[in-house]
């Protein structure tokens, strides 16, 4: 991801290979599975695209299945408030996520993604497709998309520091 002129709040990078680790207590869900409201395994977390400013996860990077998909395995980012850590067990549920919301999101692609391609990802996870979103720095990540309390949650509930 091209750096220059990128304002700091809307830097994203990949937790891989960069310098920063998974806060002590908090689980690496990288790898884990990632599975549909009725169980059925759809894919695995690749990664996390988080801002080093705010040390906030943004979103997860989706290696979707090709099985489910019917072409072949693509890489898409899922907000993480849209996700949902399972109580126990290692595995990563979409409770809100749709079939056909994964299929229309765009493919994340880390050597040509772009800032601007945050709007069409958060787009295609909007229940009415009547009210698309444009960027406001100052609201963006104030959606329940990207809420880390609905990530953690269910496995973490009575934790304030989320």
């Amino acid at each position: 991801m091209a750096t220059e002129n990128i304002n700091e709040s809307r830097l994203l990078v990949e937790l891989d290979g960069s310098d920063y680790e998974i806060a002590e207590g908090e689980p690496d869900v990288q790898g884990w599975h990632i599975k549909d409201t009725q169980g059925a395994r759809i894919g695995k977390v690749h990664d996390l695209l988080f801002n080093p400013s705010t040390q906030k996860v943004r979103y997860l990077i989706a290696d979707l299945e090709a099985k489910v998909f019917g072409v072949e395995n693509r890489k898409v980012l899922i907000p993480i408030g849209l996700a949902e850590l399972h109580l126990s067990d290692d595995e990563v549920y979409l409770p809100a996520i749709t079939i056909a919301q994964l299929a229309a999101a765009p493919d994340y692609i880390r050597e040509l993604f772009k800032p601007e391609d945050e709007i069409r990802v958060r787009n295609a996870f909007i229940d009415d497709i009547d009210i698309e979103q444009t960027w406001d720095e100052q609201t963006f990540y104030e959606h329940d998309h990207y809420n880390q309390r609905n990530f953690y949650g269910r496995r973490f509930n009575n934790r304030d520091e989320i």
